[in-house]
């Protein structure tokens, strides 16, 4: 089921992308090297203007902002809490098979979509993947979560910048009490990060 629109209003400042990667990088640094050296290097602006050549349309610009951070992650679960951050080489071959699959003139999908003309994703597995709404419209730019076996639907993130300045919020506060939307991770002995206990 869809998500309904957020509500219009007063618009909290979100920081610049790359600030938020600076903060969870240091985070990383501090409490999960073995993590931070899961994360990939940038993307180079060439790959990136390739990938844009190949989709067709711009790259959303949180998302080019993020690439030249790192360029996805080299994780088996994913570093971040949206399982693992895909390269632009991935974000092209994952949306390209998408493309393939994906039956625009199917009824069903007006009421109950797959996947979407615009939509870019951004993280995965197994067939799982997030993505962010690269088209004109109400959901331009906010997050969404299609599955390889029912309905996507969007998941109240109207950007990813707004997604991972409240990541780095979570991490920062990960031995405080935290009640925001992103649960703050647990660091086990081996210094691996557990988001979902």
């Amino acid at each position: 089921m869809m998500m309904r629109p957020p509500r219009r209003g007063i618009v909290p400042v979100v920081p610049p992308v790359s600030t938020s990667w600076r903060r969870i990088d240091a985070w990383l640094s501090r409490y999960a090297p073995k993590a931070l050296g899961e994360l990939r290097p940038p993307a180079s602006w060439r790959s990136l203007q390739e990938a844009e050549s190949r989709l067709g349309f711009p790259l959303p610009t949180d998302l080019r902002e993020s690439l030249r951070c790192h360029d996805g992650d080299g994780s088996l679960l994913g570093v971040l809490p949206c399982r693992r951050l895909y390269s632009v080489s991935e974000i092209i071959e994952v949306r390209e098979t998408r493309m393939e699959i994906w039956e625009p003139d199917d009824p069903d999908q007006a009421e109950a979509p797959w996947w979407g003309t615009k939509w870019v994703p951004i993280s995965g597995s197994h067939g799982d993947d997030h993505f962010i709404d690269a088209g004109e419209g109400m959901w331009q730019n906010h997050l969404g979560d299609a599955v390889h076996d029912d309905q996507a639907c969007f998941l109240g993130w109207p950007s990813l910048g707004s997604w991972l300045h409240e990541v780095a919020e979570a991490m920062e506060h990960h031995n405080q009490s935290w009640f925001g939307a992103v649960t703050s991770p647990k660091i086990n002995g081996n210094g691996d990060i557990d988001w979902w206990n």
